[in-house]
């Protein structure tokens, strides 16, 4: 079993998409996968994607890359070594796994057509990060980014999201569906604002649980019935945005690209998609 609690999650570098303590004790595809459907989400950028054969710098849940991979090209980014390890391993059709942050990396690769989804965007609290993320996409010609943004508008103190189960149990027996359970809880707690920064961050202290795992009449003698579950909490900041922060920033950092806004790539999640396409 997976029991850990209030991990430490303090975001030292605002850019990392994960600290390394829990993103190795931590199986996220499990996490992903239990309560998002990484195919719908990879059919959605397709659709949003102007050319989905062209190669494609991907930031994101790794199941949701390796759908994409079998259309496109497809460069997998991610600041942990843990998650980039395990992506190599479960997602051979994955052409390129990289480890390091999005910004460097785009400084140094061409690539035309680039996605940052799954709220990446959380972990972008200082306007240096977003000087340096301009800066990186800037650096070369692109023909289309795609970025999703957490909805400060979605979102207020003392609210609780509750994640629900995606999709069915895989087991057909009913007896057992009865006996597995899947929680999500994010609860938040203040909203602090940061300022004199382009876009307007604001900053929500979060609460977060996960329980994915067996409930009912286990042998308290037997603990193979439970090794699987994931049972864990921790205290976490997220940034949120509005969207009419969101488009004057794209408006006056990418002057020659056409900003259009969609709804959110994971269902009923309090985000939106920005869309960014070369002006004609």
């Amino acid at each position: 079993m997976t029991n850990i609690k209030q991990i430490s999650d303090q975001t030292k570098n605002p850019t990392d998409n994960y600290s390394e303590e829990y993103s190795e004790k931590i199986d996220w595809d499990i996490i992903y996968s239990t309560f998002h459907n990484p195919k719908d989400i990879a059919e959605r950028i397709a659709f949003e994607l102007e050319t989905l054969k062209a190669p494609m710098v991907f930031c994101g849940f790794p199941e949701v890359a390796a759908y994409l991979a079998t259309k496109a090209e497809v460069e997998f980014v991610d600041t942990s070594s843990a998650i980039t390890a395990r992506t190599q391993i479960r997602y051979p059709d994955i052409q390129t796994v990289t480890e390091g942050e999005i910004s460097e990396i785009l400084k140094q690769n061409p690539t035309r057509n680039i996605v940052i989804s799954c709220r990446l965007s959380a972990f972008w609290q200082t306007q240096q990060a977003f000087d340096e993320l301009a800066s990186a996409i800037l650096a070369h010609p692109r023909d289309q980014i795609l970025i999703d943004f957490f909805d400060r508008d979605a979102v207020y103190e003392g609210m609780h999201i509750y994640y629900q189960v995606a999709g069915e149990s895989k087991t057909d027996n009913d007896e057992q569906k009865e006996k597995k359970q899947q929680s999500g809880d994010w609860d938040f707690k203040q909203f602090d604002e940061l300022q004199n920064s382009n876009p307007s961050i604001q900053i929500a202290n979060i609460d977060v649980s996960y329980f994915i795992g067996s409930i009912g009449d286990n042998d308290d003698n037997n603990e193979s019935d439970d090794k699987d579950d994931m049972d864990f909490s921790y205290e976490t900041r997220r940034a949120f945005f509005t969207k009419t922060a969101i488009l004057n920033w794209c408006t006056k950092a990418f002057p020659d690209y056409e900003t259009t806004l969609a709804s959110a790539l994971l269902e009923e999640d309090p985000s939106f998609l920005v869309n960014l396409k070369i002006s004609s």
